[in-house]
């Protein structure tokens, strides 16, 4: 399913309803990010965790990886995970960092942008999105 996003207003709005749709399973919520550099995938994470209560700044973990935000106001979402694997040369890197314990906290909310550096890595459960620049400046964001 393709959406139109023409505003981080909107964007934000979009945030809500996924996280509203999202239900509490045997391993962590997994969500791919993958775009071309400035499509959103960051943006999104942003969006995501202001609609998780997450009050600090949300940044591109591009250097350090991996960052962990602490989720409260959320009924089953403790933990908001953002990996940035563009840096990563493989899996194995993922797998070093911690990625099984991750997945198996079922009250973890994983975002991953740039999941295709990882390929092979396991995904248990994850949905999958895209975002598009559009020449209007728009972005579509298929599901």
């Amino acid at each position: 399913m393709n959406h139109t996003i023409a505003s981080q207003a909107e964007l934000q709005i979009w945030a809500g309803n996924f996280i509203d749709q999202l239900v509490l399973g045997k391993q962590a919520s997994i969500v791919t990010l993958r775009g071309d550099l400035g499509s959103g995938k960051t943006t999104l994470v942003q969006c995501i965790a202001k609609v998780l209560g997450i009050d600090e700044p949300v940044t591109s973990p591009t250097f350090v990886i991996q960052k962990e935000y602490t989720v409260d106001e959320h009924p089953w979402i403790n933990r908001l995970v953002h990996i940035d694997a563009y840096r990563l040369e493989g899996k194995d890197q993922l797998e070093y960092l911690g990625w099984c314990e991750l997945v198996d906290d079922p009250h973890t909310l994983v975002c991953i942008e740039w999941p295709e550096m990882v390929e092979g890595i396991a995904l248990p459960g994850a949905l999958h999105l895209t975002l598009r620049i559009n020449t209007d400046q728009t972005r579509t964001l298929q599901c």
